[in-house]
């Protein structure tokens, strides 16, 4: 009979998991000691705030006869100068996570374990952020990807613009004046008159021009009025009729741009990153700066409007930490480091009127703690190092 109960209680601690009795965890920093014991090294992560600002660049063409689009064609809303301005349209406010400097841990792996189980413990992301040790729940891997601010455009000058938009300026540039010269001839008592035609070449002035443009501009009106009112008198196709009205409407348009001038749309995207340090929270630290005439500038560049974030705490997680620092460090071995997280706002302000809010999880304003040194196989979100699943052995 006791030997029975020998063969049983020998079973029983063979089925055990030997595994999660045999490490320790401890916090590695400038002042730990090699150890030369055998183990894995893994880290927490802390949060990294992405933000992504849209910028729309906007080119202003002067007409090449704006300065009479208010005496000919009555407009005054017209472009006057060529000028550049950018315009803010849209900020958006992402987080990722990234190693933690300050928090790398070391696992020993003490002895009386196999090849197999050493190499089958952990799971880890390429950057070294530990996933867990449950078999079959690992997260999937996503490789980062830098996102670096786009080259901006080079701006197009007047002589390749011109040409493709103001096509209608490229018009006749001369025509043919036609002077009458009478010269009075004496013969005796006689007085005869002869007229002589002058004929010369004249260059058109940017006033005849403009008068000759806002002439077709009319012109155009009337030809469209009297092909949808059918003063033709003709039996157009429905494709023909819109064909033909479609045509007079862009001839039109092309026309009252030598005028109105155009405007010209491009978009910029340009990302920054932030770390949250848990010393500058509740502060408005400055990221970059902002001008309408110039757009996105440096911080040491003069001029221009800052443009800042702010991280505020929401204090989620002060009793938790609270309860920690009464009680201290139990024991001299730990388990697996793991980390709550702390909700934040995150505000990205330019001005009053533009600003750009968002709530998140921030792993570096919350606290660290330590499961005990067995008994447990542990699975943890790789965005905060926080225990996504447990399991008691």
């Amino acid at each position: 009979m006791k030997r029975i109960l020998l063969l049983i209680v020998f079973f029983m601690a063979v089925s055990l998991p030997s595994v999660f009795s045999q490490i320790n965890v401890f916090h590695i920093d400038n002042s730990t000691l090699e150890t030369g014991r055998e183990g894995v090294f893994y880290s927490l992560p802390r949060t990294v705030i992405k933000i992504d600002v849209t910028i729309d660049r906007i080119e202003n063409y002067k007409g090449p006869y704006s300065e009479y689009a208010l005496k000919y064609l009555g407009l005054k809303n017209v472009v006057m100068t060529n000028s550049v301005e950018y315009k803010i349209t849209d900020m958006n406010v992402t987080t990722s996570q990234q190693p933690d400097p300050d928090q790398y841990y070391f696992l020993e792996l003490r002895g009386g374990m196999s090849k197999g189980d050493k190499s089958s413990l952990l799971s880890f992301t390429e950057s070294g952020l530990i996933l867990g040790v449950i078999p079959d729940r690992v997260d999937s891997i996503v490789k980062e990807v830098k996102v670096t601010n786009m080259k901006e455009p080079e701006l197009a000058t007047e002589k390749d613009v011109f040409p493709e938009v103001f096509k209608y300026s490229a018009d006749v540039n001369f025509f043919e004046k036609v002077d009458t010269i009478i010269r009075k001839v004496n013969i005796d008592t006689m007085t005869l008159e002869r007229q002589y035609l002058k004929r010369t070449v004249v260059e058109k002035s940017p006033e005849q021009k403009a008068k000759e443009a806002s002439d077709y501009i009319v012109k155009i009106k009337d030809n469209r009025f009297n092909l949808i009112s059918g003063f033709q008198e003709v039996n157009y196709g429905k494709e023909t009729l819109e064909y033909m009205d479609a045509q007079l409407k862009q001839m039109e348009k092309e026309y009252l741009k030598l005028f109105t001038g155009i405007s010209l749309h491009k978009t910029l995207n340009f990302s920054f990153v932030y770390t949250p340090n848990p010393n500058q929270v509740n502060t408005e630290v400055p990221i970059f700066k902002y001008m309408k005439s110039k757009g996105m500038m440096e911080l040491d560049e003069p001029g221009g409007k800052i443009v800042t974030i702010k991280v505020q705490r929401s204090g989620t997680t002060s009793s938790v930490s609270n309860y920690l620092k009464k009680g201290g460090e139990a024991g001299k071995s730990h388990g697996f480091y793991y980390r709550i997280p702390e909700l934040a706002r995150v505000t990205v302000k330019v001005d009053e009127n533009l600003t750009e809010e968002t709530q998140c999880l921030v792993s570096q304003l919350g606290i660290v703690s330590f499961l005990p040194a067995s008994q447990w196989k542990v699975q943890f979100y790789k965005e905060t190092g926080g225990i996504k699943g447990i399991k008691l052995e």
